[in-house]
């Protein structure tokens, strides 16, 4: 491969101790058969930045990368996160850092104008032109105009993995028995932050809706928008129609016993909680946005529906709940589609090319 023995590659992890897709993914590297090959690390932000240029940060990350010495630093992200992590690497001398773009300041819609201006003409394209490479995770994120406008040597797109599920590491919690959940019910899982972004409004509204019987709707995960779905949603929660779980560390457990994963999501890059949806057999119902369509392909392995209206999400279910025998066959292709298209084996493959590539430039 090259004259470097076992060649060192960081790692960068932001805020280790919180659980989503970037960790997950550094982990499937770090763990998986390429340690034979290059010697993993980690470059942990252990600290938010704020939304501020935090010196703190940066020489933290700076003192990990001089002890550790790497030969490639892979950085996960852009927002503040990516730019801090770009610093610490260009102002500790490394020349060889991959970026992986993730999401975009510019796409929130929770944030002001001013910091849209000053993350999307700023921080970003900074983050990018001192990157040696970037890729993106969906080809939705690769067409953005600062992508193109601002990396030096962008190499394309590379998946998120999806992850392996091994049968004895599931369906350990019992989670209709616990909940009291009858066979007969269709349990629909909503997974990720509760936020306006990620289109609980529109759920709830659809459950306030929504007249068909024999489903369940169980909420996964924390947010600001909880207290409003208590509220909104009391008399279904009364009626054990709606759950709202929290945060949960074992989400695969609580999925394997779901059957229909809705998504309604207002922009997406790729979401990590879909592809477990759909490693897991769920019948994904998932807005037309983002990289949601380079999974999901309509009425082959899912349905797409269109962002911020109830109406679309009954009309899904309804559909669903009419053609059982479709739902069977959306559930059996989501799995196929992840199991060759988003397998690990197919990412781990390509990050070797990409890190053989960088190793033997100058």
């Amino acid at each position: 491969m090259s004259n470097i023995k076992n060649p060192k590659v960081m790692l960068h992890v932001a805020l280790p101790n919180q659980i989503g897709g970037p960790k997950s993914s550094a982990t499937i590297i770090y763990n998986s058969y390429l340690k034979t090959k290059y010697q993993f690390e980690y470059l942990y932000q252990n600290i938010p930045a704020n939304g501020k240029l935090n010196l703190k940060v940066i020489k933290d990350m700076m003192n990990q990368i001089k002890q550790y010495n790497p030969d490639i630093i892979h950085i996960s992200g852009l927002l503040n996160s990516g730019f801090h992590a770009v610093l610490a690497a260009r102002l500790s001398g490394k020349k060889k850092v991959i970026v992986t773009i993730r999401g975009s300041s510019t796409d929130a819609l929770d944030i002001s104008r001013l910091k849209k201006i000053i993350y999307g003409w700023i921080i970003e394209p900074f983050t990018l032109f001192f990157a040696s490479h970037v890729y993106t995770v969906s080809k939705a994120m690769a067409q953005k105009k600062m992508v193109k406008r601002c990396s030096r040597n962008f190499i394309g797109t590379i998946h998120n993995p999806a992850p392996e599920i091994k049968e004895n590491l599931i369906k350990t919690l019992n989670f209709r028995r616990t909940y009291n959940i009858d066979e007969s019910e269709k349990v629909v899982a909503i997974v990720g932050r509760m936020t306006f972004e990620k289109g609980i409004t529109f759920i709830k509204d659809a459950i306030k809706k929504c007249s068909l019987k024999n489903i369940t709707f169980v909420f996964i995960g924390d947010g600001p928008l909880i207290p409003d779905l208590e509220k909104e949603l009391a008399n279904e929660i009364q009626q054990n129609k709606v759950l709202l779980l929290g945060y949960q560390k074992d989400v695969l457990s609580i999925l394997s016993e779901c059957d229909i994963f809705l998504f309604a999501t207002l922009h997406e890059n790729l979401s990590n909680a879909l592809l477990e949806a759909c490693s897991l057999g769920l019948v994904p119902v998932v807005t037309d946005v983002g990289g949601n369509p380079e999974v999901i392909k309509h009425k082959f392995n899912g349905l797409l529906i269109s962002p911020k209206t109830s109406e679309s999400i009954i009309e899904a279910l309804m559909y669903l709940k009419q053609n059982p025998i479709k739902a069977i066959e959306f559930s059996k292709n989501a799995k196929r589609t992840v199991e060759t298209e988003f397998s690990q084996k197919k990412l781990l493959r390509q990050l070797d090319d990409l890190y053989e590539k960088i190793i033997l430039t100058n």
